[in-house]
């Protein structure tokens, strides 16, 4: 058992529900011996603090030695696994397949053949009806190894057959894969590049996916090799910043699932991933209207089937909408009506925080930061972007941190905090010079912020108009579509020129350039 950790084993406790633990103690029951009791101890006292205390552990724990409390850990983890695994048979068709296969070796270990593979057959018809092609390939090798090693009298026939279905498999596994590299490649160029920020970088991208894209005809694919195609060409035209076509082809990663209504059900989280992407594109388009159908269509399935989410369906639907409904308010510029959404986003990232990656955090003290700053309440503002820098993690959403900087520096400005412009202005000068991802807004920006702590108040309106005239013209450079989603400032600088307490929104500062 891999774990002996006390932090993983109470994430662990900590992610079931009343449910799961119910049934882990009916489970529980069935193992016999003095050890059961002590694991069954281990759990209630976890099960019962708030924050793990070690001290408190080994107290409450005073018949059970130190020495045994490793072993202990490891027990009570791999007993929970495997009660949870029993009661997710039923939920998991995957499962219930892996379980066939392995009480088929079990039969075929007691010379059963021909049990074996009868459960295999069954194991087959499922996995081929859930299209887990790399499943079906590994029990039509095992019906292979079974027919090669005995007389079943099936006969060439079902050999011939088998080695048919083994060769369509294998195509269909080799798309597969090929396709889901392509796509983790193309995230992994993402991170490390962003999108493309000229033409050189945008004909290496092109050269790049045409060169790894496989030769397939979209008729012959099946669901899950389709799923990936389309993955892939989201990703392709939304690191070449093409949002209209990143819009399309989410719309055709999507419609598969609105196909087949039961996909939608067997693979949840794929398909509001295909809606998450539906709803950037949305957002990047400045689509107001399309940005709120799609959101409602996705709020309905969200509401409709949410007792069937499990913990990662929950988490990645509560990403996903809260996102949306935030970016409405963005483009709407209904900063004050936005505010309303932050207490309830934030309740559930209490809720969820152990178990949202730490960029995703990073995302979302962004967006309350700004709808604070967009409503002229900068002090919390700060309170929000400081979370970001003070937990600055070297690579990692480089451009969210340096964004974070310059709101940073724009709700100090807003609070007239000129004496500390300078100190601060120096530290983001510092951070810019060490990021890899810089652009046209960002270097303007802080030439701004430089120039603005030095002139007086009355000089400062020059200032601001020189600085939205340099934007109005960074603003119609196709590779900067992408910086003024992240850093509105044009909208800031506009609102400060027109002496206007709260921002206007993106869709009026685009009706304007």
């Amino acid at each position: 058992m891999p774990i002996s950790n006390s932090s993983a084993l109470f994430k662990l406790i900590k992610s079931m529900t009343k449910a799961d633990k119910r049934n882990f103690k009916l489970y529980a029951k069935r193992v016999q011996g003095d050890e059961s009791l002590k694991f069954i101890q281990l759990f209630d006292v976890l099960d019962k603090m708030s924050v793990l205390d070690e001290s408190k552990l080994t107290e409450r724990l005073d018949n059970i030695k130190k020495t045994q409390l490793s072993n202990l850990k490891r027990h009570l983890y791999s007993q929970i696994l495997i009660s949870l695994r029993m009661i997710s048979i039923g939920r998991m068709k995957s499962i219930e397949i892996r379980e066939h296969i392995d009480f088929a070796h079990v039969l075929y270990g007691k010379g059963l053949y021909l049990q074996s593979l009868k459960l295999l057959q069954r194991a087959k018809k499922m996995s081929e009806k859930e299209e887990l092609d790399i499943l079906t390939l590994e029990i039509i090798e095992f019906q292979k190894v079974i027919e090669s090693r005995h007389i079943t009298n099936t006969g060439p026939v079902k050999n011939d057959a088998l080695t048919k279905e083994a060769s369509i498999t294998i195509k269909k596994v080799d798309n597969t894969i090929s396709l889901s590299n392509l796509r983790v490649n193309l995230h992994s160029y993402y991170i490390r590049n962003s999108h493309v920020k000229n033409d050189k970088e945008r004909v290496e991208v092109i050269q790049y996916f045409k060169k790894r894209l496989p030769s397939i005809k979209e008729d012959d694919l099946g669901y899950p090799e389709n799923v990936y195609l389309n993955q892939c060409y989201v990703w392709y035209y939304y690191i070449l910043l093409d949002f209209q076509k990143c819009y399309e082809y989410s719309i055709k990663w999507v419609d598969i699932f609105y196909k087949n209504d039961d996909l939608k059900l067997l693979d949840k989280d794929l398909f509001m991933r295909g809606y998450h992407y539906i709803l950037t594109a949305s957002f990047n388009l400045k689509d107001i209207d399309k940005l709120k159908s799609h959101l409602a269509e996705l709020e309905h399935f969200r509401k409709s089937n949410y007792a069937k989410f499990n913990e990662n369906s929950k988490i990645f639907s509560f990403l996903y909408v809260h996102w949306a409904r935030l970016n409405v308010h963005f483009l709407e510029g209904t900063f004050k009506e936005g505010l309303s959404l932050i207490p309830r986003t934030l309740r559930r990232i209490k809720l969820y925080k152990e178990r949202i990656a730490p960029h995703r955090l990073m995302v979302f003290y962004y967006k309350i930061a700004w709808m604070y700053l967009g409503n002229n309440q900068p002090g919390k503002a700060i309170n929000y972007i400081s979370r970001i820098i003070n937990d600055d993690i070297e690579d990692f959403r480089e451009d969210i941190q340096s964004y974070s900087r310059f709101v940073f520096l724009m709700a100090h400005y807003d609070l007239d905090n000129m004496e500390l412009l300078p100190y601060l202005v120096r530290t983001v000068d510092a951070h810019f010079k060490k990021t890899k991802i810089q652009n046209k807004l960002q270097l303007r920006s802080l030439q701004f912020f430089k120039k603005i702590q030095n002139v007086g108040i009355s000089d400062r309106l020059e200032v601001l108009q020189d600085f939205k005239t340099d934007l109005e013209v960074i603003y119609k450079d196709p590779y900067e579509l992408r910086s003024f989603l992240y850093l509105d400032i044009l909208s800031w600088v506009t609102a400060k020129i027109n002496r206007q307490d709260t921002m206007k929104g993106m869709i009026l500062i685009t009706q304007q350039s």
